[in-house]
């Protein structure tokens, strides 16, 4: 049988709990941070994808929503954030795009939930349900 452990013990455990989870935020914070500093998409990117819309490639909803991007009327920041209402535009493109591509979709996930077990992270083993417990699936 384990013998308890003292109180010196369990307030060390717990301040190198604090300190791994301040660590955890910081690396985070300045992951978030450096994400936030990079732009959307690089020049090429977009120049692409808007001669791809004009030329009526992505649908018309796509050449709409360039046009409006083009005149200045908006900004795919905008519209990629949900703060645009022309983001509405966006969504038949993206749905066909998911169509498309749902099995390479489908794969990439099965690779990361492969990738976090492989680290102990089992993402799937426990599902929260709607209520305040979790249901194992």
């Amino acid at each position: 049988m384990d013998e308890p452990r003292s109180q010196a013990e369990i307030l060390a455990a717990i301040a190198a709990a604090r300190e791994d989870l301040t660590a955890g935020l910081a690396d985070l914070r300045a992951t978030v941070e450096e994400l936030n500093a990079r732009p959307l998409l690089t020049e090429d990117e977009r120049e692409a994808l808007e001669e791809q819309a004009r030329s009526g490639e992505l649908g018309e909803d796509m050449q709409a929503l360039v046009a409006r991007i083009t005149s200045g009327e908006d900004t795919w920041e905008r519209v990629f954030s949900g703060e645009s209402p022309n983001g509405a535009l966006l969504q038949g493109h993206l749905s066909r795009m998911v169509e498309e591509h749902q099995e390479d979709i489908a794969l990439a996930f099965e690779e990361l939930v492969e990738q976090e077990e492989a680290r102990g992270n089992y993402l799937l083993d426990e599902v929260p349900d709607r209520g305040s417990g979790t249901t194992a699936v």
